[in-house]
């Protein structure tokens, strides 16, 4: 068997081949490329419809988040300042050509054109009664405020009384305390009713032997007066007994008061009694033992009768 020499690539091969085998292998691989790349590039040029696709989910999602998150209140502005709804046209035009209210009252038209009874609409029944009530008002306490002594105490000082310190010294005695520097309404309290008692209107009343206070209060502010009760015997006693022994007592015998101030002195087991006062200048004394300050400084207020005198000093500031 003779070898041949391939004038083109140079390989010798057997004479039995008709052509350079070296050749034709490197020919048929070259042409098995050509027909790969062709069918790359043909599958290529395919449409493919995922991109578009892809794009407009894209977009859409895009659209609903935006409207999700600003559509209500896009909605809200052009409602309210008239503009109309979204799609350009306004929620009156909306409601009337939907037939639901023809009058434009911008309230649907249900139909039942009358107008409901004034009881359903107060809640009342046909007697003008509420339902589950009576006919009688409500009783209420006359103190609505709840206030209490603990709670007026705890006030803010800032109502000025008549006097801020006296003695009773006759189980049933009395004396008032007048108030002034707040709203006018006035509410009195006493510490212990068991020592003294204290009416609305700031009358004390002794009851047994103690020393307590009196608070009055407008409600916003308070002023406190001490008392002190220097009685012996019970508090059965209800009136001052008369004293056969010649002598008496004034309820105060020492008592400061501020200019324009009043305080009754009251003399204990005595009637008829005449009353006077040192210095007019500093406070005057009417006919009831009724001491009022005048001016600044110190004097001394009398009572007098059957022959004996007994006397209270007045310091006014």
């Amino acid at each position: 068997m003779a070898m041949k020499q391939c004038p083109d690539c140079g390989e010798k091969y057997s004479d039995t081949y008709k052509r350079c085998p070296f050749c034709e292998e490197e020919e048929a691989l070259r042409e098995g490329k050509r027909r790969k790349g062709g069918r790359r590039a043909a599958h290529g040029r395919q449409f493919s419809i995922l991109t578009p696709t892809l794009v407009v989910l894209i977009l859409i999602m895009s659209a609903l988040l935006v409207y999700l998150i600003k559509g209500d209140d896009l909605f809200s502005s052009r409602v309210n300042d008239g503009t109309g709804l979204p799609d350009g046209s306004t929620l009156q035009q909306d409601t009337d050509e939907k037939g639901d209210d023809p009058d434009g009252s911008g309230v649907e038209d249900t139909g039942d054109d009358q107008m409901p009874d004034a009881g359903d609409l107060t809640g009342e029944g046909e007697n003008g009664v509420m339902p589950g009530g009576s006919d009688e008002e409500d009783e209420t306490p006359s103190d609505s405020s709840g206030m209490t002594y603990e709670k007026a105490a705890a006030l803010p000082a800032g109502l000025t009384l008549s006097t801020t310190d006296f003695t009773l010294r006759m189980v049933g005695e009395s004396a008032t305390i007048t108030a002034s520097g707040g709203s006018g309404s006035y509410q009195w309290f006493s510490q212990d009713e068991g020592v003294a008692s204290v009416s609305v209107d700031g009358k004390v009343t002794a009851i047994s032997r103690g020393t307590i206070n009196v608070v009055a209060t407008d409600g916003e502010k308070q002023g406190t007066c001490i008392v002190r009760v220097n009685v012996s015997g019970g508090a059965s006693t209800t009136t001052a007994p008369t004293d056969t022994s010649g002598s008496y007592t004034l309820n105060r015998e020492d008592m400061t008061l501020s200019v324009g101030e009043s305080f009754q002195l009251q003399l204990s087991g005595a009637t008829g009694v005449t009353w006077s006062i040192a210095d007019s200048g500093v406070a005057a004394i009417s006919s009831s033992g009724t001491v009022t300050a005048v001016a600044a400084g110190t004097t001394t207020a009398t009572a007098t009768v059957n022959g004996k005198s007994v006397s209270c000093i007045v310091r006014v500031k």
